[in-house]
């Protein structure tokens, strides 16, 4: 497989050659990855073939203890039994906690929301009225997840998927087992990543290589070797008339690049990580042309501001920015220094 044929089969298994029912997108990919609710928003409408319904979504924490937009159907698969995080659990396990009035808040949590959903500063408000104390407040309300991570984690809510920050009670869902689930996963994952390394799942998965290994192994369907690297994959073949995209306007956070090694994506010129992913854990809204990360990209308003990453010539950067009236609409184009 010549490196074209690899990168075409990867764009083709991530619904990025041919465009899918959003379900079929959020499911197939696992989620996406959705600290901020526009760039999962906008992952999904590149890949989609119609405009989502946002009603079958949720926003919640799953892999690598980050937010993810799922299908409500997949939470007891992404949501699997063993799969909380200890920060995530703190409210309901902290030493300094009396569990019976942790218990008794998320008990007012679940009967709030069961009356519609509600902002967090909403919830908040009814916890403080209902006699929460200060101290208690500082680990249950605990601004990067406290109990309301805690109930996320285990299925009893999470954000709704429309933008608006409102947390919404779920349906009970019996989270499926260990095995099960990672069994599931590692398919899916091979179905719409491939081909892909041990390192790149490791990567994806956030789990150890020693625990991810066999099962890798056992779901491919083939392997091949590249300069000394085994890829694996379900036996995809690429269509007839795969051809790399002239340009994709990839999210933040976008999955082409968080499902695998950052070193080692072949779409990623090794001089452009730094300036892609930050220091704080950002990984910004990227061009894709001619299959290569060009430019970073920046909406705001009608303004849309790119900055290239490498060398590009006058014609590249105006079927850029015909790429990027077609995608906003009637935005004004600007290409500023780096």
């Amino acid at each position: 497989m010549d490196a074209e044929q690899f990168k075409l089969l990867r764009l083709s298994n991530q619904y990025l050659l041919s465009l899918a029912p959003p379900r079929d997108v959020v499911r197939g990919l696992i989620g996406l990855q959705a600290q901020y609710g526009a760039a999962a928003l906008h992952a999904l409408r590149i890949r989609a073939s119609e405009e989502p319904e946002l009603s079958r979504f949720v926003k919640t924490w799953s892999f690598r203890g980050t937010l993810h937009l799922s299908d409500v159907a997949d939470l007891p698969l992404v949501l699997y039994r063993g799969s909380e995080t200890d920060f995530g659990q703190m409210a309901l396990t902290h030493e300094s906690l009396d569990q019976t009035r942790c218990e008794r808040f998320r008990q007012i949590l679940l009967d709030t929301l069961a009356t519609g959903n509600r902002t967090r500063d909403e919830l908040k408000a009814e916890c403080l009225r209902t006699g929460m104390t200060e101290a208690e407040a500082q680990i249950i309300l605990h601004p990067w997840g406290g109990l309301f991570r805690a109930m996320a984690e285990r299925g009893e809510i999470a954000y709704a998927a429309d933008g608006n920050r409102v947390f919404t009670r779920l349906s009970p869902m019996e989270p499926m087992g260990e095995e099960q689930a990672l069994s599931e996963l590692m398919g899916r994952y091979l179905r719409h990543y491939a081909p892909v390394s041990l390192r790149d799942a490791q990567t994806f998965f956030g789990l150890p290589q020693r625990r991810l290994k066999g099962l890798l192994e056992r779901t491919a369907a083939d392997s091949f070797s590249d300069r000394g690297q085994a890829y694996f994959t379900s036996g995809q073949q690429l269509p007839s008339d795969a051809a790399l995209p002239p340009v994709l306007f990839l999210a933040g956070f976008d999955q082409l690049l968080l499902g695998y090694r950052k070193t080692e994506n072949p779409f990623l010129p090794q001089e452009a990580i730094k300036s892609v992913y930050n220091n704080t854990g950002i990984v910004f809204p990227t061009v894709l042309s001619n299959g290569v990360v060009s430019a970073i990209w920046k909406r705001t308003g009608n303004k849309l501001e790119l900055r290239a990453l490498r060398r590009t010539g006058i014609r590249e950067k105006q079927k850029i920015a015909r790429k990027a009236v077609d995608i906003f609409g009637k935005v004004a184009v600007e290409w500023i220094d780096k």
